[in-house]
């Protein structure tokens, strides 16, 4: 049987004040964050945006256990220009490098059908 390589289940970000870790509801929120996360740290106040009250006082969202593969982003990568979109391989056990990083055009070919 095949190996499932294992795929981004979770976008999260850490409070650079508390250090407690929050979840990004979507992938293009993540990407905007960690595009300024240099010159405008994320902190758990951030998180009102989307969920309102969240505050350092809170328990983190999600914590780093064994049971998961994190992954540590770099930081202030710029987002992929409009229509295409970042994708992260995970490679195999026993590869020299952890993950392979692709940009690619995303494209919608529209067909017109009549009856």
């Amino acid at each position: 049987m095949p190996k499932v390589l294992p795929s981004v289940g979770a976008f999260t970000v850490q409070c650079a004040k508390c250090f407690k870790w929050r979840l990004i509801p979507t992938k293009q929120k993540y990407e905007e964050i960690r595009e300024h996360i240099l010159e405008r740290p994320f902190y758990c106040e951030s998180v009102q945006e989307w969920r309102p009250n969240v505050s350092c006082e809170d328990p983190e969202d999600i914590s780093q256990d064994t049971g998961r593969l994190w992954a540590i982003d770099k930081p202030n990568i710029a987002q992929p220009p409009p229509g295409w979109q970042r994708l992260l391989h995970i490679r195999g056990e026993g590869s020299t490098k952890f993950a392979d990083v692709y940009v690619i055009f995303l494209f919608i070919v529209f067909v017109s059908l009549r009856v």
